[in-house]
């Protein structure tokens, strides 16, 4: 009998939205204790900022240019090699419960999204039960929206109708913006449903239902993935007391005023100060024809914030939830927990929301931790040395007793700082890319030494000379690029470097978007 796996991931989630990674508004105890008597990882980054090339990079170890979902709306293919498939041949049970998102909601060959409509479990990509559940009721054929339409319709409308769907072939999905809360901010909605009908404890409730199906001399490997604190910003309304918004604070992150603000985006590259006001359609990320600086605004910020805020205390809990299941089942000991966000999310920092066309640690900086199993006796640690969501996948067939496979291009997880310099350790990339009619963005960043780069290719949009360079030890909000800064260049170029001698050397697969899929 091996170690059992339990895989933990939140949607949008920034580091510092968990308290031991420096929350001043989330109370996360649960997560706060796995990270004391576990590995903290300090400097962990995802491969790209947004949802499915992210997830996509979670199961195949891969760069997004390896793998080829590039961007939101570009699916992992159907016949890519998972750490599901490598799991499941080593003899393991394996199931995901919740978000998967490995291709779009909309697209008519969508493995995942029909599953609940069908009343279908999987086996998909390697997981053999597969649970759907989305952000709020998207997918509408997943399980979970399914479960509210068949049980409890009269909560159906307490959700934030989060995407308007295309009605005609070729068109694509548009984000709703209406205002509410008491602020009128956002992606906001009070919501009457009960709190154990909500989506955290209702994936929480399935995964103990899946625990519960399991013999004990099994081995196993669960995702357990909580659509928060992804947007829209809608938890139980009886859990508002938890975070007053009138309480949160600011003005590090959004700036004192707009003079700040344009101070801030000025240092950037164009498209950022377009991504601000509104003048160009820069991803379909940021959102088409909406202008952050006159839609939101220091209240509306503190709002959002605050229901950020207590979906982590839901996750928190929920996830408190599960590992005590496991040690009523007397499972502890030989279970391996993992925790980790797929991005993070703007949230107000340099004045803008969500996700979109960004190389900085408010998107790409992760909160990783690794609670080894009791019986594997590693050591609690702290590890400052750069690593990435790359190295999942790896880390899983290790614990498994796997050999890692040759495709997968990250490596298992260090286990102390020592360890992380025998691997020699030094740097991690992540790249985006994205293109509208107005706006054309490629880069590739990477941390390392203290410093983050990216680097921007050649565009319609930009010559390929254009950059950023963050000195993250006096600036680590990133509010002051080093570009081109005389002093910095031999710094700027050897980074550079390691972008091309890591990432260029490797061949590039890159699938076209599916027609009207893209989200």
């Amino acid at each position: 009998m091996g170690r059992k796996i339990l895989f933990i991931t939140t949607d949008m989630h920034r580091m510092d939205g968990v308290g031991c990674f420096g929350s001043k508004y989330s109370k996360t105890p649960v997560l706060d204790k796995l990270a004391e008597e576990g590995i903290q990882y300090w400097r962990a980054y995802n491969q790209n900022p947004l949802c499915m090339p992210s997830r996509s990079t979670m199961i195949t170890g891969q760069y997004t240019r390896t793998h080829g979902s590039w961007n939101n709306g570009i699916s992992l293919v159907h016949e890519s090699p998972t750490v599901g498939h490598e799991l499941h041949d080593q003899g393991y049970r394996t199931a995901v419960i919740g978000k998967q998102h490995w291709e779009p909601y909309s697209s008519k060959h969508s493995l995942e999204a029909p599953l609940g409509i069908e009343n279908n479990y999987g086996p998909i990509r390697g997981f053999e039960h597969v649970v759907v559940v989305g952000h709020d009721l998207i997918p509408e054929t997943g399980h979970y929206t399914q479960f509210l339409k068949n049980n409890y319709p009269q909560y159906l409308d307490s959700f934030y109708n989060l995407l308007n769907v295309p009605k005609n072939p070729g068109e694509h999905s548009t984000m709703n913006v209406e205002g509410g809360g008491d602020t009128g901010a956002p992606f906001v909605q009070e919501n009457d449903i009960p709190r154990e009908l909500y989506h955290t404890d209702w994936v929480a409730d399935h995964v103990m239902k899946y625990l519960d199906s399991l013999d004990d001399e099994e081995d196993w490997f669960v995702w357990m993935s909580f659509p928060d604190p992804h947007h829209p910003y809608d938890p139980p309304s009886s859990e508002d007391h938890r975070v007053d918004w009138h309480d949160i604070e600011v003005g590090e992150l959004y700036g004192e005023s707009e003079e700040q603000r344009m101070e801030w985006l000025r240092q950037k590259p164009a498209h950022w100060e377009w991504w601000y006001t509104g003048e160009k359609f820069v991803s379909f990320e940021a959102l088409e024809g909406y202008s952050y600086r006159d839609l939101i605004n220091e209240d509306r910020v503190k709002e959002l914030n605050a229901k950020i805020a207590i979906e982590n205390e839901l996750i928190d809990e929920a996830i408190g939830r599960v590992l005590m299941h496991l040690e009523d089942k007397g499972w502890m000991d030989d279970t391996d927990v993992l925790f980790t966000p797929d991005h993070g999310g703007m949230d107000g920092d340099n004045g803008l929301m969500l996700i979109g066309p960004a190389l900085i640690d408010a998107l790409c900086r992760m909160p990783l931790i690794w609670k080894p199993a009791q019986n594997a006796n590693i050591p609690a640690a702290e590890v400052q040395a750069p690593v990435g969501l790359m190295d999942l996948a790896p880390t899983f067939c290790q614990i498994a007793g796997r050999e890692v496979p040759e495709w997968m291009e990250g490596r298992p997880l260090p286990t102390s700082e020592d360890d992380a310099a025998s691997q020699g350790r030094e740097s991690i990339i992540t790249q985006y890319e994205g293109h509208t009619p107005e706006v054309s963005i490629i880069m590739n960043g990477v941390y390392a030494d203290g410093m983050y780069c990216t680097a921007y290719e050649r565009t319609m949009t930009y010559e390929g000379t254009e950059g950023e360079l963050y000195d993250l030890n006096d600036d680590p909000r990133q509010r002051v690029n080093l570009w081109d800064d005389p002093a910095r260049q031999a710094v700027r170029d050897e980074m550079r470097a390691i972008i091309y001698d890591t990432l260029f050397t490797r061949p590039l697969f890159h699938p076209k978007p599916e027609p009207g899929a893209l989200i």
